[in-house]
Formats: structure tokens, C-alpha cells, sequence
């Protein structure tokens, strides 16, 4: 029986080793050590105080990542000499760790809340529909014209301008305005799409810029030398869009999230509302605290 036990107990630990082993290849190290590491889960955990729209593209960059995980692991290496000083048990420290930590906790409860009370998507898909058919003059994109553009910015202005008009008589004469603009453009964000700025609606430019971009009515259609206060511009006309309603299929993202934020906010208040029923206020040391600090003004 006693040998049985023993076999039982090994296989146990064995079990358990080979499954901590195993979390461990799926949660590599990327820095270590003076007692501390920092893992893959460290950096997504990190990476989700980055706007959705980024997270990936920074993750992507080796370098962004390198920065992050050795700006966590000198933190780590600090917390850990801290402790090491007792510092963590002073009370404004102690203090500073709860709220930290009760910070992350919340946090992950709110998550679990808003996960348990996501509505059912054929109701939202009905609530949107009905949004939209109620309020449909409300959902209105106004006029646009996309247009791409080279800007020549130089302080000689007579140089600047006699470039503009050079390259304005090369596109006029069937260059092609996407290279001309990579090659030339001051204006490097657009440059490296070939000039291209997007529909544009009005008020969203210069007031010379916005009178010349809309003043163009064919796609091809170049713009004559104009200048503004970043330089001097050719624009060309890719496409006109007059104003008109929004179609369901554009506005629905809008409405869905704010319909799973109404479910969202919801869930929230009545989970508060649970916790205050159990909740006693302490007046009197409330009061106190805040006249320690009224006698110091």
C-alpha cells in the first residue's frame, strides 16, 4: 500500500511539473534576470493600455517590443529591490500596491460583467435597423472630393513656385501624378501614397485648398497652382461625392457599439447598486480626514 502511495505521489508531481513545464512554453521568456523574468503574457497584458487601432502595428515593430519588455523588466528588478527594503511595507506604499491592485481586479470584474451581458445579436441587429429607419436624416455624409496633391514647401518662394508650375505642366502632359507626387511632395505623409488625401469634406482644409478641390468636377482634372499658408499646391480630382444619406450597412458600427455600451452601462449601475445596499459609510472619520487638511489652508 505504502509503495502504491509513493508511485501515486511521484506521478502527481511528475504530472504537475510536466503541466508547469508546458504553461511555461506557452508563455516564453523574453528577458531575465537578477531573480526576475519578463514573458509574452507581460507584453499583451502591457500592450492593452494601446488603443485597439495600434496594438497590433506596435506589436508587429521588434523594436516597440524590445522597448517594452525592458521597460517592464528594470520595473520588475525595482519592485523586487524595493521589497527587498521593506519599502513596500510602509503605509503609503502598502496603500498605493491596493489601490493598484484593486485597480487591475475591477477592472478584470467589469470585463466579466460587460462578457455576461452582451445582448443577443439578432437583438441588436434590430435595435440598429430600427435606429436607423427612425432617425435616418440624422445619419448625413456631406459633399467630398477626393483628391491627391503635391505641395512644394520652400522658403525661396520664387524657387518653390517655379518647381509647382514645372511639375503642374509635366502631370498636364500626362506624367504620372502618383510618381511625381513620391518624388517631389513636401508633404511626405501623402508622398508615399502617391499624393492621394482621401475624400475630403468641406471645412477639413486650407480655405484656398477646399475652394480649389471642390472647384474640380472630373476625375483626372488637375487644379491650377495654388497657395496656402504650407506652400504652393496642384490638386488632382479622383472622385466627386455629393452629399447624401448614409446607407444601415455604414452607420451600423457606430450603432452597435453604442447600443452594447447602453447593455454595458446597465449591467454596471445595477451591479453598483448591489454592492451600496451592503455598504456603511463612516461620517464622522470622513469628516475628520478632511478637516485635518481644512486647517492647513
Amino acid at each position: 500500500m505504502r509503495s502504491w502511495l509513493t508511485s501515486l505521489g511521484v506521478v502527481t508531481v511528475l504530472a504537475a511539473s510536466s503541466a508547469a513545464v508546458m504553461a511555461q512554453a506557452a508563455d516564453p521568456v523574453l528577458i531575465e534576470g537578477n531573480g526576475v523574468a519578463v514573458r509574452e503574457s507581460d507584453i499583451l497584458s502591457d500592450a492593452k493600455r494601446l488603443p485597439p487601432e495600434m496594438r497590433a502595428s506596435f506589436l508587429a515593430r521588434k523594436e516597440s517590443v524590445a522597448q517594452m519588455a525592458d521597460a517592464i523588466y528594470i520595473r520588475r528588478v525595482l519592485a523586487q529591490r524595493a521589497k527587498e527594503a521593506q519599502l513596500d511595507k510602509q503605509p503609503e506604499t502598502a496603500a498605493a500596491e491596493r489601490i493598484a491592485s484593486d485597480k487591475v481586479l475591477s477592472d478584470a470584474y467589469w470585463a466579466k460583467i460587460d462578457k455576461e451581458h452582451l445582448p443577443d445579436q439578432k437583438l441588436v441587429d434590430a435595435q440598429v435597423k430600427a435606429a436607423y429607419q427612425a432617425n435616418k436624416d440624422k445619419y448625413q455624409a456631406p459633399e467630398q472630393a477626393h483628391v491627391a496633391h503635391i505641395l512644394i514647401a520652400n522658403k525661396d518662394e520664387a524657387k518653390a513656385k517655379e518647381q509647382i508650375e514645372k511639375l503642374r505642366q509635366e502631370a498636364a502632359s500626362g506624367a504620372d501624378f502618383a510618381k511625381l507626387a513620391k518624388d517631389n511632395s513636401s508633404d511626405s505623409n501623402s508622398a508615399l501614397k502617391g499624393g492621394d488625401l482621401g475624400p475630403i469634406p468641406r471645412g477639413q482644409t486650407a480655405p484656398e485648398f477646399e475652394a480649389a478641390a471642390f472647384a474640380l468636377n472630373k476625375p483626372g482634372e488637375l487644379s491650377p497652382v495654388i497657395k496656402t499658408q504650407f506652400g504652393y499646391h496642384i490638386i488632382k480630382l479622383i472622385e466627386k461625392k455629393p452629399a447624401r444619406t448614409m446607407s444601415l450597412e455604414e452607420v451600423k458600427p457606430q450603432l452597435e457599439k453604442q447600443f452594447l455600451q447602453e447593455a454595458s452601462q446597465k449591467a454596471r449601475r445595477a451591479e453598483v447598486e448591489n454592492i451600496n445596499e451592503n455598504t456603511k459609510t463612516e461620517p464622522a472619520n470622513l469628516e475628520a480626514l478632511s478637516a485635518k487638511f481644512a486647517a492647513q489652508k
